[in-house]
């Protein structure tokens, strides 16, 4: 199966919530009590090749803390060492040592006493885990203001999506923050439950911890920025959602004093930061852009302090950051923390996630270290809010789920014929995008509307840029379709006929157009001649390679006329037909929605056999009942239930991205539907990854 995360974190499960390795080398087997507080990620050696090979096995660069216990004739062996980020020794007697420091670039001090040694290791692991963080980074062009969500390349749609996604994270009224809290809490025990130190500090937290004082929280030496630092980095939403209560805290108090330090002057801060030769690439082919920094990212007013986190690395960057053009951004707060911090003396700058920066220049100071120009803006964070603000409206305005599927109805019959008649897969936002002068911005947004939408498909009948002979055929489906909506059955018939003139006999599109003539005739109460064209259409489906699915719906309409002209035989034969077809599929292919979800609670309550995907299927089935008898809450109760027995029993890798996408964009809807944006962005996002994983499902 392609590499694709569900982002879910159970609270049965631990993170690996740090970076780098603690390796204490000591010959003599004594490892003092202190070292308890680095349990977590403490590896403990006492012979050469044992420390050596340890360190030789990791695969990435700058994860390892070396500790050398009376070994200084080591330090040579060890320096070179890609995966060695920093090497600290003790030597309690320096009386006969000469040395050179700068032959050992990675050297950070020969220390006489332990304890000394051990308070500067932990003063610099919490330096180190917050300013050499990887920073994720979404690059993107202007969003002009009357794009649409469909229009954006995946860049574009991933920056939004984690502007979208830190605004209502930290925004939602009436939040419980009780409840957030305990979740919190559980989650940090969880992935500490092995380290009485850190438990102590959790319990603590758990009594202690206030909007007051939630930046001394952030600055100590414990388990709450790694944790947190971890979860916005790996960018998983359900983690990142399990410390939602410190995030929220943290954000109202940078708010706070971003309100309150407006007027004081730090128009420039400096980042050291290590980054990779793609990185640095990704950086310099993007000047004059935009970024985004999806983590809570640490700056100094000082030059001197950022440069010190570089300082022995073979690639060093320094971010130099204008902020004196966007002082009133408080949709990404920063604030100097130093009054609150355990280093005041380090200046600190904290900038709240999802900061977006012009790229103004990168230039090489030297071999080592390079100078990126960053402008902090709100030009970008204006243009997406109003972006925003347009695709929520949207989204939150369904209200009618007859208008919902209508407009569901236009994209998968666009796609679903063209491919019919192209024998080419293409959705409608492929066919549209590739088209100068087709807004899709308007027609997203009038659709509902039949006869606005009639009018447009009208228009682009008569765009030579567009219009080819598919497409005709199609626009005109369409625009019959859209008629009959409207209770114009004869412009339907008439666009109709339109779209049967241009097609061979066999035309298996033939049989679709079919079924449309026969609704028609039915609404109109002359069931015989619908009767006839559904027949026709079953004749051709027949004959030809068509989805089962769509035969099992056919044999329901030709059932139900038969039940209506008390043919019972007939419409039982029809009826057992698309009963057989719809045993292998999630959803029955009538339109009755009582009748439906009395015959799938029937399934679950009477029928024990039913696998987990089996259950699945039709818990997401009876979810679908209630969305359209408009009981939102009920649901999202079963969809949530499909979701969680699709996870312990995954599809297929054929079914594996039809399911979820599915399943995800429906259990978004009902989150719309119900007002809550935040869980709405949420689902969207998870269905947006699975269709990057699979792009061709």
């Amino acid at each position: 199966m392609a590499e694709c995360k569900l982002s879910l974190t159970e609270l049965n499960e631990i993170q690996n919530h740090d970076d780098f390795r603690v390796v204490w080398f000591s010959l003599d087997n004594n490892f003092p009590n202190e070292l308890a507080h680095f349990v977590d990620y403490l590896e403990k050696c006492d012979s050469f090749e044992t420390c050596y090979n340890y360190i030789k096995n990791f695969q990435s660069e700058r994860m390892i803390i070396l500790v050398l216990i009376e070994l200084f004739e080591y330090l040579s062996d060890f320096n070179n060492l890609l995966q060695i980020q920093s090497i600290y020794v003790l030597q309690r007697n320096l009386q006969n040592m000469r040395y050179e420091k700068q032959k050992y670039s990675k050297l950070v001090n020969v220390f006489t006493d332990e304890r000394t040694l051990i308070e500067r290791l932990r003063h610099d692991i919490l330096l180190t885990y917050r300013h050499d963080l990887p920073i994720t980074i979404s690059c993107l062009d202007e969003i002009k203001t009357e794009q649409s969500l469909m229009s954006l390349d995946k860049n574009e749609y991933t920056l939004l999506w984690n502007q979208a996604f830190i605004y209502y994270l930290v925004n939602v009224p009436d939040t419980d923050m009780n409840r957030l809290k305990n979740n919190m809490i559980e989650q940090c025990q969880l992935e500490y439950s092995n380290n009485q130190i850190q438990l102590n500090y959790i319990n603590k937290f758990d009594k202690e911890c206030t909007s007051d004082n939630v930046l001394n929280w952030y600055t100590q030496d414990s388990f709450v920025y790694r944790l947190v630092n971890k979860a916005f980095r790996k960018r998983n939403i359900d983690l990142i959602c399990k410390f939602r209560y410190f995030i929220i805290l943290l954000y109202k108090k940078l708010k706070e004093l971003s309100i309150k330090q407006q007027k004081e002057n730090y128009s420039t801060v400096y980042r050291g930061q290590i980054l990779g030769k793609n990185d640095l690439e990704n950086l310099q082919s993007n000047i004059g852009r935009l970024i985004s920094i999806n983590t809570i990212m640490s700056t100094s007013r000082n030059e001197h302090v950022a440069r010190e986190f570089i300082f022995g690395a073979e690639v060093g960057i320094i971010f130099e950051i204008d902020t004196i053009s966007a002082n009133d951004n408080i949709l990404h707060p920063r604030a100097d923390i130093s009054q609150f911090s355990s280093m005041s003396d380090e200046e600190e700058i904290l900038f709240f996630a999802g900061a977006v920066f012009r790229i103004n220049s990168v230039q090489k100071e030297n071999d080592f270290t390079w100078i990126i120009k960053l402008t902090l803006s709100n030009e970008a964070v204006e243009q997406m809010e109003q972006l925003m603000d347009g695709i929520i409206e949207q989204f939150t305005s369904i209200t009618c789920w007859h208008h919902f599927f209508m407009k569901i109805d236009d994209w998968t019959l666009f796609g679903k014929y063209y491919k019919i008649l192209t024998q080419k897969s293409a959705s409608w936002k492929d066919i549209m995008t590739d088209v100068y002068g087709v807004n899709l911005y308007y027609l997203f947004s009038i659709l509902g509307d039949y006869e606005k939408v009639t009018e447009y498909y009208k228009e682009l009948l008569f765009n030579e840029k567009f219009i080819d002979y598919p497409k005709r055929i199609i626009l005109n489906i369409m625009i019959g379709y859209n008629y009959f909506h409207l209770f114009q059955y004869d412009n339907a018939l008439f666009h109709y006929d339109i779209a049967l003139s241009s097609l061979d006999d066999n035309n298996k599109l033939r049989g679709e157009i079919y079924i449309h003539i026969g609704d028609v005739w039915r609404v109109r109460d002359n069931v015989e001649t619908a009767l006839s064209y559904y027949k026709k259409s079953l004749e051709i489906f027949m004959s030809q390679d068509v989805h089962p699915r769509d035969v099992a719906k056919l044999c329901r309409k030709v059932s139900d006329i038969y039940l209506e002209q008390n043919n019972y035989e007939d419409a039982i034969i029809y009826q057992e037909q698309a009963d057989l077809i719809d045993e292998n599929y999630r959803q029955r292919s009538e339109f009755d929605t009582e009748t439906s979800l009395k015959y799938f609670q029937n399934q679950l309550d009477n029928q024990p056999g039913l696998s987990q995907f089996q259950r699945a299927n039709t818990l997401y089935s009876i979810g679908l009942c209630f969305i359209k008898k408009s009981d939102y809450s009920q649901a999202l109760e079963k969809l949530l239930q499909a979701k969680e027995l699709f996870e312990n029993d995954l599809p297929s890798y054929d079914n594996f991205a039809h399911i979820f996408v599915t399943l995800f964009n429906s259990i978004a809807l009902v989150y719309a539907l119900l007002k809550d944006n935040f869980n709405a962005l949420i689902m969207l996002k998870k269905a947006s990854d699975i269709q990057m994983c699979f792009p061709s499902s």
